[in-house]
């Protein structure tokens, strides 16, 4: 009986282990979106409106955000404000 409750916390911990590098993996992601929305924004004049006139930047900016939205719904997915609380790298804790 040991060995099985040994075997069903390691699946317990491996759970807790893929969902904590999913969420980093997830955050990382969504880092490098904001940071090239921010350039485009910044150094290309991107138009940040939904409704804005179609340009290469614009276009571009519209594809960040959608890719944004997805990475936003798989963080809902793994529960991820519970693992966001530990996260101590995170600019929004400053």
């Amino acid at each position: 009986m040991r060995s099985g409750l040994r075997g069903i916390l390691g699946y317990m911990i491996n759970d807790v282990t893929q969902e904590r590098a999913i969420y980093q993996a997830l955050k990382a992601v969504d880092e490098v979106a904001a940071a090239l929305q921010a350039h485009l924004i910044e150094e290309h004049g991107a138009d940040p409106e939904r409704a804005a006139a179609q340009s290469t930047s614009t276009n571009s900016l519209k594809l960040l955000r959608q890719a944004r939205e997805r990475l936003g719904e798989g963080l809902r997915a793994i529960k991820a404000e519970g693992i966001a609380e530990s996260d101590g790298i995170s600019l929004r804790n400053e």
